[in-house]
């Protein structure tokens, strides 16, 4: 079993060092694959470029589970999919909603959905929750998934999410815009978080991720392909923000909060990082 210094002394420095590391080796391994493609071959198709982000963060999900090992059970092993999907429910309303208040403000654009789409939003899907979910909240439940710091845990990765959206205005996205982005990306992470923490699976939440980019790039105009806000509109921005942070305070009310859920998410996390099978062993 390895020694883990510096993330067993600094677990919420080295939880958020980590989340980054992982996105950063990922974009590493995906360009190890598509610069000979684009030598040999030429550009890669849309498709051949979600294959290899796929595949580049496969293997930064085993280099995690190895790094662990025997410890972690692994992100995408164990824990309850399905249960992880229904508790996603409110996304379905969330989703009516907005759609309901782009097309009463005249902003409702309904796009062609291409491949470009695809792999942007499911490209965020994998590598934001991988990164910003497990990077961040396996790490730092490791050795802080106590009761009392399990809400705590979901608050800080969120809001690291939600400030890593300002490095949009680089990409042109509107400034204003933006700054909104990052609460309503904040919000949207506390409700990722807390389906994880709960169902101990990053499967559904790679899923929802992706659909709601989809969802977003394909019905507001302000939303480029590339998943960046170019424009403003004043109605259902607000709307939209005003939706989110409901969904966060459902999130924190309804799975953070309660003793029976922090109960069940101690345990199920327990099993996770291996400690009642050490237990057991000391016992």
């Amino acid at each position: 079993m390895r020694k883990h210094n510096f993330i067993d002394k600094h677990p919420i420095g080295g939880s958020i060092l980590m989340g980054f590391f992982m996105m950063v080796l990922r974009e590493l391994i995906s360009t190890v694959f598509m610069a000979p493609h684009e030598l040999i071959f030429g550009m890669p198709s849309e498709l051949m470029k979600l294959i290899y982000i796929v595949i580049s963060a496969i293997i930064v999900f085993l280099l995690y589970k190895w790094w662990f090992s025997p410890e972690f059970e692994g992100a995408l092993k164990g824990g309850d999919v399905i249960g992880g999907l229904k508790n996603s429910w409110p996304f379905l309303a969330y989703w009516v909603i907005n759609g309901v208040v782009l097309f009463v403000a005249g902003a409702l654009t309904l796009k062609p959905l291409n491949m470009s789409t695809v792999t942007v939003s499911v490209t965020a899907g994998i590598v934001e929750e991988m990164a910003f979910r497990h990077g961040m909240i396996s790490t730092m439940l490791r050795n802080r998934n106590q009761k009392d710091q399990i809400l705590k845990c979901c608050l800080i990765s969120s809001v690291v999410f939600g400030l890593i959206h300002l490095a949009n205005v680089v990409q042109g996205a509107d400034p204003i815009a933006t700054l909104l982005q990052a609460v309503t990306a904040t919000c949207l992470g506390i409700f990722f978080a807390a389906i994880y923490v709960n169902c101990g699976n990053l499967l559904p939440c790679m899923i929802v991720h992706a659909l709601h980019d989809i969802y977003a790039i394909s019905i507001d105009a302000t939303v480029s392909e590339q998943g960046v806000i170019t424009g403003m509109n004043n109605l259902t921005d607000i709307a939209d923000a005003i939706l989110c942070i409901s969904l966060a305070a459902y999130a924190i009310y309804r799975y953070l909060k309660k003793d029976k859920n922090l109960e069940q998410i101690v345990s199920l996390w327990n099993h996770k990082w291996g400690k009642e099978s050490i237990q057991a062993i000391k016992q």
